[in-house]
């Protein structure tokens, strides 16, 4: 019974020996509640005003930093001769003309056609010509009016587009056109409300500038616009309307309140060896003006719980 007893007790010894099979493990270390990113600021909306003609300026009446409206004039400048007969010749196509006499010179030669067809016409019905003859002015009257209908729609087309292009004219002179004639001076206009934020260094007053691109720069500056690139990681957990705090080295103790407003749905770099960055777009509204185009700002994006 002694041996019995002791040998039913050793393997419950021997079990009770082992390690369980399960054991407790340490909890994850806690991830990183915030996404931190740089970023650089841009204008929500930027157009460029350019100098259409060559010319000498003659007036200058904004600066960088000032609030325009649509419209209002940023600077004139008085047209060069050979810039004049540019706008004139576009004002009065030679084509059109041209057509125009063309359309009435195969008006005239339908004139005596028609009254050769109406003699023909009454000598076949007293059978005193042969119908063939009848037959071929008719043809050549037919051939004419389709000539001429052709030529009447691309003359229509013709003026079509030198009316657009009339228009095009006066939207670039920064006035109406009257009666075709060409103004001696010519106007830039803001295309748009914002503030003055660039101005190229040739505009001033007595200047003679060729066709200037982007004279001005107007931009909207409430709201602005953050831009940053995102490792994949983080761009994945970046969403439409998550908000961020923003702060710039420029601006210390300054805290500024943005919203995602885009992220982008593919990689800037396409290579397989290459990281993939994001682009992510934010709106942050700027009521007082601290904030400019150009400068960068660190971004401080909550994690979606």
């Amino acid at each position: 019974m002694l041996t019995i007893c002791l040998g039913l007790s050793l393997p419950a010894a021997g079990f009770a020996a082992e390690k369980p099979v399960t054991q407790a493990t340490a909890p994850p270390e806690a991830a990183e509640p915030e996404i931190i990113f740089n970023a650089k600021l841009f204008c929500s909306l930027k157009r460029h005003v350019d100098m259409p003609f060559k010319g000498i300026i003659t007036s200058m009446r904004v600066h960088s930093g000032q609030r325009v409206a649509k419209g209002e004039v940023l600077a004139t400048y008085r047209l060069a001769p050979e810039a004049r007969m540019a706008i004139q010749q576009r004002l009065a196509p030679p084509q059109i003309s041209e057509m125009e006499m063309r359309r009435l010179e195969m008006d005239r030669a339908l004139v005596p056609m028609l009254n050769k067809q109406q003699e023909l016409t009454l000598l076949v019905q007293k059978k005193l010509a042969p119908t063939q003859s009848l037959a071929q002015v008719n043809q050549e009257i037919d051939l004419l009016r389709q000539e001429n209908s052709t030529l009447g729609k691309n003359l229509e087309k013709a003026r079509q587009l030198a009316q657009q292009d009339r228009e095009v004219l006066s939207e670039l002179l920064g006035s109406a056109l009257k009666s075709g004639q060409v103004p001696r001076e010519g106007s830039l206009n803001a295309p748009c409300s914002g503030y003055i934020i660039g101005v190229n260094p040739e505009m001033r007053e007595g200047a003679e500038l060729p066709p200037l691109p982007a004279a001005f720069q107007v931009g909207v500056m409430d709201p602005m616009l953050l831009r940053a690139q995102a490792f994949e990681i983080e761009a994945l957990q970046v969403k439409i309307g998550q908000k961020a705090e923003v702060t710039l080295d420029a601006l210390p103790g300054k805290k500024f309140q943005a919203r995602v407003s885009r992220v982008a749905w593919s990689s800037i770099a396409t290579g397989p060896d290459q990281p993939a960055y994001y682009e992510v777009e934010l709106t942050v509204p700027n009521p007082d003006l601290d904030l400019k185009e150009g400068l960068k700002a660190r971004v401080v994006l909550r994690k979606p719980e």
